[in-house]
């Protein structure tokens, strides 16, 4: 009887193999489960700013001005959202979405008076979020308005 030690050289390519097949399975739906995060927190962090825009709408019987520069790559946009472009009174010191300045994904910013479908909506806001570049939501654009309409 041949004594048998260790793998064959074909053995060894059929285990290889099959951890390369499994490996191309797992890591796009690895990468997919991180976009999915990142569009989650942007949405969140959208509604956190419609909530903040109605809590000054009770406090002052108006939206806030439009604060912040439209598209992305904008991480300065959050610093005028919070000191409210260096009015107190406009601020919206509450916004604090998560990462730190150098770290967000999405530029966020104000828009008052927005015309929506066609018809003027004054007082009305609309927040938005744009993907900054080279991150994984590169130009994704996502909003939200004062009667909490949505395109997400």
């Amino acid at each position: 009887m041949k004594d048998k030690r260790g793998m064959t050289l074909i053995e060894l390519i059929i285990v290889v193999a099959i951890i390369a097949i499994l490996g191309a399975i797992a890591v796009p739906a690895y990468l997919g489960q991180q976009k999915s995060a990142t569009r989650t927190e942007a949405f969140s962090n959208l509604r956190t700013l419609a909530l903040l825009e109605g809590q000054y709408f009770a406090e002052n019987g108006t939206y806030t001005p439009s604060l912040g520069n439209p598209g992305n790559n904008n991480p300065g946009n959050v610093a005028i959202i919070q000191t409210g472009n260096g009015t107190p009174a406009n601020a919206l010191p509450g916004f604090q979405p998560g990462g730190g300045t150098g770290q967000l994904v999405f530029s966020y910013w104000i828009v008052q008076n927005v015309t929506y479908l066609g018809a003027a909506q004054t007082p009305c806001f609309a927040a938005y979020a744009k993907g900054n570049s080279n991150t994984r939501v590169t130009n994704e654009q996502y909003v939200i308005d004062c009667n909490n309409n949505t395109n997400f």
